[in-house]
């Protein structure tokens, strides 16, 4: 009987097979990878637009009523976008703020929620 030299079909199709199954893997892993990356930079920015915000705010002693107020801010190449809901805390002279950031002035990308305090000057 004559030996054959190569591979049989069924060996083919199996390591095809793995090698799909370990690229669909890798691509899965690299498409997290990014998401994680784009949300980080995302949030980063967000932190420095509400870390800019609240020290404007207590720099130019912004004391708005209680209501909604909203506005831009540039931070570097970039626009955000944001929005304020103020309400009182009980005590004299604090207002507690709800601060919400968009990248875009539809406020269909969330940059961030935060949190803070605004003194009466």
């Amino acid at each position: 009987m004559k030996r054959q030299r190569g591979f049989t079909l069924l060996e083919v199709t199996v390591a095809l097979g793995i090698a799909a199954l370990m690229a669909v893997m890798v691509s899965q892993l690299l498409r997290q990878r990014i998401a994680t990356h784009q949300a980080v930079a995302q949030h980063r920015i967000g932190t420095l637009c509400a870390r800019e915000l609240e020290t404007r705010f207590g720099v130019e002693r912004y004391w708005p009523q209680i209501n909604t107020v909203a506005g831009e801010l540039r931070q570097g190449h970039t626009t955000c976008y944001w929005q304020l809901r103020l309400g009182n805390t009980g005590v004299n002279r604090l207002r507690r703020g709800e601060l919400s950031l968009f990248a875009d002035s539809e406020q269909r990308q969330p940059l961030g929620q935060f949190s803070l305090f605004l003194v009466r000057p």
